[in-house]
């Protein structure tokens, strides 16, 4: 039996129970749930889901999601996945916030021929000072051998209080 990965991106009116209903709709439809990333953004629950389910199911599945009230939902249906290529990256980065940061991050790494897999990013008060931090944490991959030491130069040369904390994860 052949399996599809089901990628949901959600978004509710955040509410007690809607986590649950989900999960209940997508066990009582043949569904596992794999991988997620869920938050409360802006009086609202927001998120992304991976569920793996029977490609035979799969219609099914997305059709009973759609039913839960009060959730938008927008559904890609991967008959596979592909593993990342190259080495595997973690990444942490803390500087003075800035318009743009997130643009000149991401061409950096783009340049270096790295792919983001996973990034969270945050803003926070300095202790001593109270002014705006940026804080990143990503998960990367490809860029070949010499990718670490490219990546640190570059992000370094973005901000000179930007610090980089960056390890192979292998």
């Amino acid at each position: 039996m052949s399996h599809s990965s089901l990628i949901l991106t959600l978004s509710g009116r955040d509410q007690p129970g809607l986590v649950e209903r989900m999960a209940r709709v997508i066990a009582e439809n043949g569904g596992n749930w794999e991988q997620s990333r869920m938050a409360h953004l802006a009086q609202r629950f927001v998120g992304l889901l991976e569920v793996h389910v029977a490609n035979d199911q799969a219609a099914a599945l997305c059709d009973a999601l759609r039913e839960i009230p009060d959730l938008e939902l927008t559904m890609h249906v991967e008959e596979k996945s592909t593993a990342p290529s190259g080495p595997c990256f973690s990444l942490d980065l803390l500087g003075g916030d800035q318009p743009g940061i997130v643009q000149k991050i991401s061409r950096a790494l783009a340049a270096a021929g790295v792919n983001i897999e996973e990034l969270t990013t945050s803003t926070e008060a300095a202790p001593d000072s109270g002014a705006p931090l940026f804080r990143a944490k990503m998960r990367l991959s490809g860029g070949g051998d010499d990718a670490q030491q490219a990546i640190q130069a570059e992000l370094e040369s973005i901000a000179h209080d930007l610090m980089v904390d960056l390890t192979l994860a292998r």
